[in-house]
């Protein structure tokens, strides 16, 4: 089920969006709009069955994402808050999937080792595990 539409004034963020560009930076204004729609469109596409940490993750990454790409993508005379709305809903997605090999920070990662086992050196897959405090131990 979807929040109610969260109506916007699409000139006025227009505008932000080709101030931005000019300046080569985004706007306080156009950054308040993007954290809001990131706010919604994770509330209104994504379930993520109460788990906050999740949501802010979902959040999070898509900000930081629009933030870092938006003017690279924005071109004039386009509506550049259905881009900002559809890079939030494409980096969520994106961060959602990336859950089956991964979890939000980045854990249950697996890679390549190899390993000499019964006289041979044999390549396996093995699951990463991330350890803060290796550097005491070395």
């Amino acid at each position: 089920m979807l929040k109610k539409k969260i109506k916007y004034d699409k000139d006025l963020i227009e505008k932000e969006c080709l101030q931005s560009k000019k300046n080569g930076r985004i706007s306080e204004q156009l950054g308040r709009f993007i954290l809001d729609r990131c706010d919604d469109v994770a509330g209104a596409y994504f379930d993520t069955r109460g788990d906050k940490e999740l949501y802010q993750s979902l959040v999070d990454e898509a900000v930081l994402r629009i933030c870092e790409k938006f003017l690279h993508y924005y071109i004039e005379g386009k509506c550049g808050a259905n881009l900002i709305i559809t890079m939030a809903k494409s980096t969520m997605l994106n961060k959602i999937k990336s859950l089956g090999w991964s979890d939000i920070y980045g854990e249950k990662q697996k890679s390549y080792i190899e390993i000499f086992e019964d006289g041979a050196w044999v390549r396996k897959l093995e699951k990463l595990k991330k350890d803060d405090n290796i550097s005491q131990s070395l």
